[in-house]
């Protein structure tokens, strides 16, 4: 990658004054994409480079940025992260790498995607934030695949909140008989 002597590209570290802190909406990236147009091209090598240094604050910024960029190969460096057993508490949030994958609609995604809702729904409980996450992505991506993991958790032996969420994704709620109230824990109709 081009850079000083130091191994410092300019460049990026300029996209990352940028960034600054806070949250990286479409509109911070269209201000830094405009200021920094070969950002787009750059910034791949960079997120590799801090994931396998293991910065994965400035990965979450810096991927956070990729997303509205749209560069090429972006999906295959988050799901790589997504699989990092290098993260620590202080790391890249699986929330946000699971809400990029939808928002990329990133169809390399529904396989690891719908693997994670598989292997975490138990630990998840009762509130299942990532689980419903996992499920908005999945429904943001849209594909055939997308669509029978959702049908998989809607009509299979998952707890009555996912089921309710995939189903409303699908918008076969009413069609499987789901009453929102029963399926999400509150008060049951009266018999």
């Amino acid at each position: 990658m081009p850079g000083t002597a130091e191994g410092v590209d300019p460049l990026i570290d300029r996209v990352d004054t940028l960034i600054g802190a806070g949250y990286v909406g479409k509109e911070k990236a269209t201000g830094v994409a405009a200021e920094v147009p070969e950002a787009g091209t750059r910034i791949l090598g960079r997120l590799r480079g801090m994931a396998d240094s293991g910065d994965w604050h400035r990965f979450e910024r810096f991927a956070a940025l990729a997303v509205h960029l749209h560069p090429d190969g972006l999906a295959g460096i988050l799901l790589s992260a997504l699989g990092s057993d290098a993260k620590d508490a202080r790391g890249v949030q699986v929330e946000d790498l699971v809400d990029m994958l939808g928002e990329l609609r990133a169809p390399e995604a529904v396989g690891p995607l719908g693997r994670l809702l598989h292997d975490r729904w138990e630990s998840d409980a009762p509130f299942f934030s990532l689980c419903t996450k996992i499920i908005r992505s999945l429904a943001e991506i849209g594909t055939p695949e997308a669509h029978a993991v959702l049908r998989d958790v809607a009509t299979g032996d998952r707890p009555g909140p996912l089921k309710w969420h995939a189903a409303e994704e699908l918008g076969i709620e009413e069609e499987l008989g789901f009453d929102e109230d029963e399926m999400l824990g509150g008060t049951a109709p009266a018999s």
